[in-house]
């Protein structure tokens, strides 16, 4: 059923992308968020995955991995870019005409645009921050996507125990960075 709806997708059906891109949107966005911390930017960087990707079905190959590994390896990469971009700008224009200044390298994030989340979600997005970058993107596709190392390694562009090292030691670091936060409860898998 759903190898039909990618060939209608592929063929230019608009009706078929449209159910796929509705379909992968949610996990998409929520890989974007975790690596970003910022809706806005979450949401350019899903729809800008899907959209390539839906453009590009004939490059995914179903023998090399499944749509959602090829997908979150485009996400990711999307992330990196992104993250890039902002590292340059040292002052967003918005910013700079209301006279505010960029903290901490992050983008300007509106409270009402700000996830609730609990004190012990806040404590575990503070310290993945902190990790470095790869350390967090395997992280947050391990236990958040729940993917195994090869796909993690796959996704993105090492070997399933490069991978698969990246999370222990995230882990470690996490450990570390949470010790004494109370409520936190840690990853209880390997």
């Amino acid at each position: 059923m759903q190898s039909q709806m990618f060939q209608r997708a592929e063929n230019g059906d608009s009706q078929a992308q449209a159910e796929l891109f509705r379909h992968y949107y949610p996990v998409t966005y929520r890989l974007a968020y975790s690596l970003l911390h910022h809706h806005e930017d979450a949401e350019e960087v899903a729809q800008d995955s899907l959209a390539y990707a839906l453009m590009h079905l004939e490059a995914f190959d179903p023998e090399r991995g499944a749509f959602t590994t090829w997908l979150y390896t485009i996400t990711v990469s999307r992330c990196r870019n992104k993250r890039r971009r902002q590292e340059l700008a040292e002052i967003p224009l918005v910013g700079w005409l209301l006279g505010e200044k960029r903290q901490g390298g992050s983008p300007l994030n509106p409270p009402e645009h700000r996830l609730e989340q609990s004190e012990e979600q806040q404590a575990i997005h503070r310290a993945l921050k902190q990790l470095p970058v790869k350390q967090q993107e395997a992280i947050i596709l391990r236990y958040f996507h729940d993917l195994e190392y090869a796909e993690i390694g796959q996704i993105v562009g090492c070997t399933a125990s490069t991978a698969q090292s990246r999370v222990w030691l995230g882990q470690k670091r996490l450990y570390g960075l949470l010790a004494g936060v109370a409520g936190v409860e840690l990853f209880n898998r390997g």
